[in-house]
């Protein structure tokens, strides 16, 4: 009987252990950074406010503003505004 005890605590133990151990290994999360984009941060905790996505807008050079889905960063510019869509309120 005493045996069945002391494994069930031993496995107890053991359990919350390892819930620590992967808690910890959590720290940091996602934070919006005021200008659009998404970054880590390592020493915050709680739940992520974005999601990382991969590329961004960047002004090409000639006063435009184009998407290149293999950088990263904040956005450089505004994406451009659809056009021909209406833009009336939806019914």
């Amino acid at each position: 009987m005493s045996r069945r005890i002391l494994s069930a605590i031993f496995v107890t133990m053991v359990a919350g252990l390892c819930v620590t151990a992967f808690a910890q290994g959590q720290a940091g999360r996602w934070k919006l950074d005021g200008n659009g984009g998404c970054v880590f941060d390592e020493t915050d905790e709680g739940p992520d406010q974005c999601s990382p996505t991969v590329g961004r807008w960047k002004l090409d050079g000639n006063g435009g503003c184009v998407f290149d889905a293999n950088d990263s960063g904040p956005n450089q510019c505004p994406p451009p505004t659809p056009t021909g869509l209406g833009g009336g309120p939806a019914n």
